[in-house]
């Protein structure tokens, strides 16, 4: 037996064959792990392993053909219809789940964002849990399972993700993306162990917005206000605000740790030159003050605080700590 098309996490896909192969399955796991480390993916090619007609994802029997063309009528995937799984969803599952399996021999569910189940959704998902259907597992996702009810928590084997290594993302990267050697490595410096979509599709374009926000924060003390505020407009109108925050925690960080004479770990590596010579116009106080400004604005937009205000606020407070008259 094989899991194809898997970079990574080799010992949670060894322990699943294992289980396997020992008829050992449980009715429903919780996997466990930040977005975009291939939880998905494993899952995809677990279910099509014990679906295969030979169990080695040949890609050539019907069910195999099926899952490759994504429309197998066994494999069932559940995920947020907006900002939450709707009682709706877990209903219709349910209705489905009552019949038979068309073609599998293990039916497979998938539950993305399981903790975006709202209260109602997660009580009516648990009795699928409480009564698991015959030839069917269940499998939950999320990045934090304390969000989940407990009930939910308890009836699950749970496995823990780790970020993908370096060299996995280099060979997913390699693998699945068209990015030049530059490109490449500055997807990798932000990549924190997980494929980012995200920031890959923009990369070009939040390349640049990187040198830009370093060049804010040397400047910011002397500059104008103004000229800064229309470009956090821009952002924001570009829905690029995230990577704003981002970009800004990462060089504060990474001055820093230069300013404490530890790079080991500095994002952007690759431009230790500019990070020596910003690094000496601020102290250190004045590095951790911006930088948990930064996080502050961060969760304060994250509870629909305005993007617009709380980014003019922040440079604001910003440019008064690198005067030294911020008053609190």
């Amino acid at each position: 037996m094989t899991f194809t098309n898997v970079i990574g996490h080799g010992s949670i896909a060894q322990q699943l064959e294992y289980t396997y192969q020992q008829d050992r399955i449980p009715s429903a796991y919780l996997f466990i792990g930040l977005e975009g480390i291939g939880k998905s993916t494993l899952v995809k090619a677990f279910a099509q392993m014990m679906n295969c007609q030979t169990h080695d994802n040949c890609h050539r029997c019907d069910s195999c053909r099926m899952f490759d063309n994504g429309n197998h009528p066994d494999f069932h995937v559940i995920k947020p219809d907006g900002q939450s799984i709707r009682i709706k969803q877990i209903h219709d599952l349910i209705r489905h789940l009552d019949l038979k399996p068309a073609y599998a021999v293990k039916r497979l569910v998938l539950v993305k964002e399981a903790h975006k189940l709202n209260l109602e959704s997660a009580n009516s998902f648990l009795k699928i849990l409480e009564e698991p259907p015959l030839n069917t597992l269940i499998i939950l996702m999320t990045t934090d399972e304390n969000l989940l009810l407990e009930t939910i928590n308890s009836r699950c084997q749970k496995i823990y993700f780790s970020p993908l290594t370096s060299e996995d993302l280099r060979i997913l990267l390699d693998r699945n993306y068209q990015l030049d050697p530059a490109t490449l490595d500055f997807v990798l410096s932000y990549a924190q162990g997980r494929i980012r979509k995200g920031f890959i599709e923009k990369a070009t374009i939040l390349a640049n917005m990187r040198i830009q926000v370093l060049h804010m924060l040397k400047t910011l003390k002397t500059e104008k206000l103004y000229d800064y505020s229309l470009l956090i407009d821009q952002w924001v109108k570009q829905n690029l605000h995230p990577f704003f925050l981002e970009f800004c925690m990462a060089w504060l960080r990474d001055l820093l740790s230069v300013r404490r004479q530890s790079p080991m770990g500095v994002i952007n590596s690759d431009m230790m030159d500019e990070l020596e010579d910003v690094s000496t116009c601020f102290s250190d106080e004045i590095l951790q003050w911006s930088f948990d400004l930064v996080v502050e604005t961060e969760l304060a937009i994250q509870s629909n605080a305005s993007k617009n205000l709380a980014l003019e606020s922040l440079l604001i407070q910003m440019k008064q700590i690198f005067w030294g008259t911020l008053v609190v």
